[in-house]
């Protein structure tokens, strides 16, 4: 397979000062916009954490793999003998969680874990649900952003990750 790796750096919402540092390692044919992630991951991590970590730096990790690369690592990490859409590996977990509360201890630079996303798996999802492919990546990463910081599947968590597709989506932000 091949390794591409591209690190993109970037300052979000001037007004709040936040920087992110994403690396991306695509190990698929499929094509992935580096201002779509960057778009996600800005709009995720503002509507979930507002304007509370002014001058915070985020690194996030995102992979893109193959449909039998991520049944393979849901079954080593989940027990799951199938394929799935993302799988979310946080730098904190349990009592050390990354939750609101607990992310101001870090100091001002917090590496918050790996996204890995199966674009084809993701591709199909979308077409049954009837959704375009953008949509349903952007709601996947945005999913996964989530996890990340410390939001289990529930009524707000989901909310969060509409708004942020479907803002950016019919916006045409990406």
């Amino acid at each position: 397979m091949v390794k591409i790796r591209t690190f993109v750096s970037f300052v979000i919402r001037r007004e709040f000062n936040m920087k992110y540092l994403v690396e991306i390692n695509n190990k698929t044919k499929e094509k992935i916009s580096k201002r779509k992630v960057q778009a996600v991951f800005e709009e995720t991590v503002v509507l979930a954490l507002a304007e509370s970590f002014e001058g915070e730096k985020f690194e996030l990790s995102l992979a893109l793999v193959s449909e039998q690369e991520i049944k393979t690592l849901n079954k080593e990490y989940r027990r799951k003998d199938t394929a799935t859409d993302v799988l979310s590996f946080a730098e904190y977990e349990g009592e050390q969680a990354l939750l609101l509360e607990n992310l101001k201890t870090q100091g001002n630079e917090t590496f918050l874990g790996e996204l890995i996303i199966c674009p084809a798996y993701v591709k199909k999802n979308a077409a049954e649900d009837g959704e375009t492919f953008e949509f349903a990546m952007t709601y996947i990463i945005s999913h996964g952003i989530l996890h990340l910081l410390g939001f289990s599947h529930g009524k707000k968590m989901f909310a969060l990750q509409r708004t942020v597709a479907s803002e950016l989506v019919s916006a045409e932000k990406i």
